[in-house]
């Protein structure tokens, strides 16, 4: 059995402006744990574990959704609390794209493939502890309109996560090329 989901690792030059903004929280009034910089990503759908055959199934069947799309353009949009201001799990940013392409695929992908789809966003940090939630929401707030650069979503991955002492390691196991 394997941890899956499938999504997209991001480019190198979208991760230097997520970096720079991942070392000013770090100086933020909480404790959090930083996705580590290769594992960068915005998630489509979480399919959880998966076995060894459903693979080569699942593969498939996002070679049939990529052949449905052609590449489109999506921005790294500001900082936003998941799931809301009252209870911060999670900080990330936006994946914003505004023909309705990104949607699109996120209900093709969730209709033939399934799993748990979310609206879409970067992980930056898991929230443990916040020592002064007022603060913190004040810096989300100026954050929040803040762009972190454009890239051209040109695939779908399903990507492997393996649990290790210094946290996941995610491996690309099947990439899908949009048109």
């Amino acid at each position: 059995m394997s941890r899956c989901f499938i999504g997209r690792l991001l480019p190198e030059e979208i991760k230097t402006s997520i970096i720079k903004l991942q070392d000013d929280i770090k100086k933020w009034p909480l404790v959090c744990k930083m996705v580590e910089r290769e594992n960068l990503h915005t998630n489509f759908s979480f399919l959880g574990e998966i076995d060894e055959n459903q693979i080569k199934e699942i593969s498939g069947k996002i070679d049939l959704i990529g052949k449905k799309f052609k590449g489109f353009e999506v921005e790294i949009g500001g900082l936003r609390a998941i799931p809301n201001e009252h209870y911060i799990r999670v900080l990330a940013l936006d994946v914003i794209e505004s023909a309705g392409v990104l949607k699109a695929l996120f209900d093709e992908i969730e209709r033939e493939v399934g799993g748990d789809s979310k609206p879409a966003h970067i992980t930056l940090c898991r929230v443990k502890n916040i020592q002064d939630k007022k603060d913190i929401m004040e810096r989300v707030m100026v954050e929040a309109n803040k762009k972190h650069g454009k890239f051209l979503l040109d695939s779908i991955q399903l990507i492997k996560s393996e649990l290790a002492k210094s946290g996941p390691v995610y491996s690309v196991v099947h990439e899908s090329k949009l048109l």
